[in-house]
């Protein structure tokens, strides 16, 4: 905020852009697409309600300049309608996939990188041409990014991956859980000697000797 006001105000974002209009999206389940509809949010310390001047919301949106929003927006609005129609019943999504999710929403120098990782390229096979438009187009790494989560989370294939690339990867997995069994029988061998000791330390439940009790 400066004294005159707001200081990014030709670059706001959409939430600013509609404010005091709600802008709402539905999606029934027996339907393939979203449905848009507006509410008019009224609170006191918005003052625009006291202006003695009415517009229609067609009006209104184009006045604000929110069409180019909500066009490049409507990707992300999707993803959270396709998760919220799925209902509770799809439970509760892993770490990973919600570490996946903000970061290619709202991260996306981070999000650039990973697309760009040796990791990433060894698993996808992603064009040369498309990836160095995803590397110098925020706006086409952003439509990107949409259908990358549409395929990792709701398995909407959208990309091809590597020759042999699923196989690798289950072979680090195996490999990971592997680990994890021997860090467990490990742990659990070194809880059993510290709740019983060794023979002829405390805590042993027998000491070999005639005197013992």
């Amino acid at each position: 905020m400066k004294p005159e006001g707001c200081g990014v105000y030709q670059d706001r974002p959409t939430a600013c852009r509609y404010y005091p209009v709600a802008l709402l999206s539905l999606r029934n389940q027996e339907e393939f697409t979203d449905r848009t509809s507006y509410a008019l949010v009224q609170e006191p310390h918005c003052l625009g309600h006291q202006e003695q001047r009415k517009l229609s919301i067609d009006d209104y949106r184009k006045e604000q300049g929110v069409d180019i929003y909500d066009e490049k927006g409507r990707g992300w609005r999707q993803l959270v309608l396709k998760r919220k129609s799925a209902g509770p019943g799809i439970g509760k999504p892993p770490v990973v996939s919600n570490q996946l999710f903000f970061m290619a929403s709202y991260d996306i120098d981070r999000f650039r990188a990973f697309v760009s990782s040796d990791s990433f390229n060894k698993t996808y096979d992603v064009p040369l041409e498309v990836m160095a438009t995803l590397l110098a187009d925020d706006e086409a790494l952003m439509e990107f990014g949409y259908n990358f989560l549409k395929h990792t989370l709701f398995g909407e294939k959208f990309l091809e991956q590597q020759p042999g690339a699923y196989e690798e990867r289950m072979e680090r997995l195996k490999a990971k859980a592997e680990k994890v069994r021997e860090e467990y029988q490990a742990n659990r061998d070194q809880l059993e000697d510290d709740k019983y000791g060794e023979p002829g330390r405390p805590g042993d439940l027998s000491c070999g000797s005639k005197d013992c009790g």
